[in-house]
């Protein structure tokens, strides 16, 4: 069976948001903070990475109240997103982000 997951999110709510210590500490791992920092600390990329956790956990049918969003990590293997689950590592998952104009989605499917 198959499971999906999508979130859409505005980018611009993102903007003080990446300034806040609390909230992207709380939010990404260090290797996610690493990839926002490659990618100029992009408002988009905060965006799309945020938007995955989402998609992952409306996938997983849960709520943010679930597990830390850091439990979460969204990683990349040439260009290409994947989610490693820190909860259980016996979850497959595909993921996609995209953005356009002032909004981040993301796309994930579950087999289970």
């Amino acid at each position: 069976m198959i499971s999906n997951g999508i979130d859409l999110v505005k980018i611009d709510r993102f903007e003080d948001l990446k300034n806040n210590a609390i909230f992207m500490n709380k939010t990404f791992t260090d290797k996610e903070l690493e990839y926002i920092k490659f990618r100029n600390n992009n408002t988009s990329t905060i965006a799309g990475l945020y938007a995955s956790k989402e998609a992952f956990l409306k996938a997983l049918k849960k709520g943010l109240d679930y597990c830390p969003l850091k439990d979460i990590e969204v990683l990349h293997d040439n260009n290409a997103p994947f989610i490693v689950f820190h909860n259980d590592s016996n979850i497959e998952s595909s993921l996609s982000i995209s953005h356009d104009g002032e909004y981040a989605i993301a796309i994930v499917s579950i087999l289970s």
